[in-house]
């Protein structure tokens, strides 16, 4: 138990951010609009009034169905009712959404679907992200509180979706 306890907080430490090396990465063209670099898709389920937070994952066709499952974490159980429905941003082309729904975990089946912008690409490059699939969550007030990889790993992925649960709901018992 305190091993896994400590497992856990080194996890967890992993992914903060140093927000001092973010910000100093942000280039000019960010100045402004930094805090929204990622935008709420065109069809947002989430109004500009809503306290809830907002799962982005970025992804290409090529990645793997499972490491997307994590949507599912924000979609169901305890953090559903303090997370919008999980928005999908593809790095590709429109090809690449072609029949995609259909491949993706049911968290992500009906959600607001476009395509990565390069302006977005670039915040995400400068922010240390170079593969997909990424995670971002931003609060309701679109602050990125959380920007990691989607681990292939599932024990990563459990500890991941646990760091999103605690973190939505301010609840360290989940």
């Amino acid at each position: 138990m305190l091993m896994a306890s400590a497992l856990m907080l080194a996890f967890l430490a992993s992914l903060s951010l140093d927000v001092r090396r973010v910000l100093a990465a942000i280039p000019q063209r960010f100045a402004v609009t930094h805090r929204s670099a990622i935008q709420p898709s065109v069809s947002g389920h989430a109004a500009p009034d809503d306290l809830r937070f907002r799962a982005v994952f970025v992804a290409q066709r090529a990645d793997c169905n499972g490491n997307l499952s994590l949507a599912n974490v924000v979609a169901t159980g305890p953090a559903r009712k303090n997370t919008a429905p999980p928005e999908l941003i593809i790095q590709g082309n429109p090809r690449d959404t072609i029949g995609l729904r259909l491949e993706l975990p049911f968290a992500l089946r009906n959600s607001p679907l476009r395509l990565l912008r390069p302006e977005e690409q670039a915040w995400l490059h400068d922010i240390g992200h170079h593969a997909t699939p990424v995670l971002l969550l931003f609060d309701h007030e679109s602050r990125l509180r959380i920007s990691s990889h989607v681990d292939a790993n599932p024990v990563a992925r459990v500890a991941l979706g646990r760091a999103i649960t605690h973190l939505v709901t301010d609840d360290p018992s989940h």
